[in-house]
């Protein structure tokens, strides 16, 4: 059995007014995570607008991993069976590493100026920083909802499905669905099983739980091939790729007595190996697996004096709250932040913190 999920009717119900009264409600604690709203009557009007609601707007965060995008690709699948209007939107060729995935034909690389949707829906994003530059582009599109699972998420929609105890946005996904009585076809269940595979790598992070693997095997019973979907979703191992993962390799530095591992990837080895930002996913893992390695650390240059830093953690490091010191956030074992500076200065100020929280003086 999986987390039980209690919308009070099916799909249609939710999402069609079924009398004068309006649509029927919902108690927040239905949810699990539950719903927000800045107003107190906030759960009706957040009822009512997703009841009326017939075009859609879908997004995720800018650099985007397979769990925004497989939740992404699922519910619009979904809202599309139901006969919706719905956009995907991913900007540029940010989600070229995943056009594997089924769906992503349908995907938007730029947003009609003029486009109007009754509801906007954030997938995967912690804040709206992440949402990049469309940040300012869907202000005003539509009512925005946010569902996400990352403990530092900020509640910035005007509907939040916040869950932090689930492996994934995907499986917030699927939960609502299933719960609602909608049938999910081979297609959007692929996606969903992508995004749950993704966040959990794979099933071998500590988010890893029952509740994700009775989703998963649900999914494979129903005739979804895991390999398939995972050959699909993964970045494809282009020789440029390579080129680029030798070179931070020999990048690889260790402090704090070997606890703290650090890879970097310049402007000039992109340029160099041929690769794109993008293809530097995963590269993270290699120093997180490092015998005596607690944090591990990818810094990435973006633009000028402008870096990404990607944390991961082994045992009991949390790299969300250590990355929220400066501005980012994520999940205790996975997290991130940007910066802007000379790149000696980032680094130091990073060792320094990330020292504090491995010696215990910073909690």
């Amino acid at each position: 059995m999986t987390r039980p999920w209690k919308w009070g009717g099916t799909w249609n119900n939710f999402l069609t007014r079924s009398d004068g009264e309006g649509c029927r409600m919902i108690e927040p604690s239905s949810f699990a995570g539950g719903i927000s709203a800045p107003e107190p009557d906030g759960r009706e009007r957040i009822l009512r607008e997703i009841a009326a609601g017939r075009s859609f707007l879908l997004l995720t965060h800018e650099n985007p991993d397979a769990d925004g995008i497989g939740s992404m690709l699922a519910l619009g699948r979904v809202l599309e069976k139901a006969d919706r209007e719905v956009v995907l939107l991913v900007p540029g060729d940010a989600a070229s590493s995943f056009g594997a995935m089924k769906g992503m034909e349908n995907v938007s690389r730029t947003l009609d100026p003029k486009a109007r949707f009754d509801v906007v829906v954030a997938l995967d994003v912690a804040d709206r920083a992440r949402l990049g530059k469309l940040r300012d582009e869907i202000a005003g599109r539509g009512v925005l909802v946010n569902i996400d699972h990352h403990e530092t998420n900020t509640r910035f929609g005007d509907l939040n499905l916040v869950d932090p105890q689930a492996s994934s946005t995907g499986e917030i996904i699927y939960g609502l669905i299933r719960s609602a009585g909608f049938s999910l076809d081979p297609e959007a269940a692929g996606n969903l099983l992508a995004a749950i595979q993704g966040d959990t790598g794979s099933f071998r992070y500590e988010n890893t739980t029952a509740e994700c693997l009775r989703i998963a095997a649900e999914i494979v019973e129903s005739g979804v091939r895991p390999w398939e979907v995972w050959r699909a979703a993964m970045p494809p191992c282009t020789l440029s790729r390579l080129r680029l993962l030798s070179m931070a390799l020999a990048s690889l530095e260790l402090y704090h007595g070997g606890r703290l591992g650090m890879l970097a990837v310049t402007r000039e080895m992109l340029e160099d190996s041929g690769a794109r930002g993008a293809e530097t996913e995963g590269f993270v893992e290699y120093v997180r697996v490092v015998p005596g390695v607690e944090i591990a650390a990818l810094v990435r240059e973006t633009d000028h004096r402008a870096y990404r830093f990607s944390l991961r953690s082994n045992d009991w490091v949390n790299v969300a709250e250590l990355a929220a010191r400066f501005g980012g956030g994520g999940h205790p074992r996975a997290a991130g932040f940007q910066g802007r500076g000379p790149l000696a200065d980032l680094k130091e100020e990073f060792i320094r913190t990330a020292a504090g929280y491995l010696d215990g003086t910073i909690n």
